[in-house]
């Protein structure tokens, strides 16, 4: 059995990385965690993962210009149904009193506000230290490597795509992980890729028939769905 995190909590059922969402990926029995950090305009450390806040608060701003005061008095949520439904931002000491409780294991998503910022990069590292089971993502390899740089004992994961420069991942030696969208899963460059690193598939819902027998070079799966992932890879759904 490969590990499995749930994306953002358990996003397809409750609003993703929000207290709803983390607690539904524990009532599913989800041993991951998969969050996403961004920092506010006075570098305080958010799970939210976009950039800009229309989407999730309607609000026609970008996290990176706004101070955490305000950021904390929006809601997310659908639209037309966040005001009376939303939830609240959780800051990531927020999420840590919770989590810690249960001690799963985390994916830690560093986006692109953490980009050149060593030192905010490291205050997360030191919150996080706590739990026993953390590897640290991002799309950004600048990210990645100031991450190893001052803390080379833990895995710093790229989250790659099928325009990744593969030749330029071999100036990286200490880079062993990769994360993938699971639409290359069968892509024949893959294969290739296997012989280099460790991959973790994510965007799984549960229906793929790979979960009973995956590559020898993956090492877990990362999804919205964490009960229906488990389920298929134990067998149990045949769908």
């Amino acid at each position: 059995m490969l590990p499995i995190y749930a994306h953002r909590g358990a996003s397809g059922y409750k609003m993703e990385n929000t207290l709803a969402a983390f607690k539904e990926a524990i009532s599913r029995n989800a041993k991951g965690i998969e969050i996403d950090l961004q920092l506010t305009a006075d570098g305080q450390h958010m799970v939210i993962h976009d950039l800009d806040l229309f989407r999730l608060t309607g609000q026609n701003k970008q996290i990176r210009d706004v101070a955490a005061e305000e950021v904390l008095q929006w809601k997310v949520g659908k639209r037309f149904l966040r005001r009376f439904f939303g939830h609240r931002i959780l800051t990531l000491q927020q999420f840590i009193e919770f989590a810690r409780v249960y001690d799963v294991a985390l994916n830690v998503e560093l986006k692109e506000t953490y980009m050149g910022k060593q030192e905010k990069i490291r205050e997360v590292v030191e919150l996080i230290k706590p739990f026993s089971d953390v590897h640290f993502s991002s799309f950004d390899l600048s990210i990645l490597a100031i991450g190893h740089a001052n803390y080379p004992d833990y895995e710093w994961c790229l989250i790659a795509k099928k325009s990744t420069d593969w030749e330029e991942l071999k100036s990286y030696p200490w880079l062993k992980t990769l994360h993938i969208n699971k639409r290359y899963y069968n892509a024949s460059w893959i294969n290739e890729l296997c012989e280099r690193y460790s991959i973790r598939f994510y965007g799984l819902t549960g229906k793929e028939k790979y979960l009973t027998s995956p590559r020898p070079c993956v090492i877990g799966w990362i999804t919205d769905f964490p009960d229906k992932v488990e389920q298929k890879q134990k067998g149990f759904n045949k769908v």
